[in-house]
């Protein structure tokens, strides 16, 4: 049973620029090591964009919750190179309070936007 769903779209060069302009963007949305991965891809704004449309479906699909912060909501790759949420505390908590026992997400990109469904069952 679907518990939450959320969907967003990222704007490519509007987050480029979001990230040029404040110094701070980067830490106060992604993980340390969502900042080493990215940076460290031929085209970065790509992977950066990808998570956080992540991010901001998630908090649509788990809708009540404002509380987390998002560089709390950490995503990164499988041994298989599908994208995942960590399952820290905060997300654990979460999905406890939506009685959600799994979380899928999904991105995909162009040129210009990235795309991201999260869905909790």
């Amino acid at each position: 049973m679907i518990k939450g769903i959320g969907v967003d779209i990222c704007d490519i060069k509007r987050l480029k620029t979001a990230i040029k302009k404040n110094k701070r963007f980067l830490k106060r949305v992604y993980s340390d090591r969502e900042i080493q991965y990215c940076s460290g891809k031929k085209n970065s704004i790509l992977n950066f964009a990808g998570r956080f449309a992540v991010k901001e479906a998630f908090i649509k699909a788990v809708s009540t919750d404002k509380s987390i912060s998002l560089n709390e909501i950490e995503v990164v790759n499988n041994n298989h190179g599908k994208p995942e949420i960590v399952l820290n505390l905060a997300i654990k908590t979460i999905l406890k309070k939506k009685k959600a026992k799994n979380l899928s997400i999904s991105i995909s990109h162009t040129h210009n936007a990235a795309v991201a469904v999260c869905i909790l069952t």
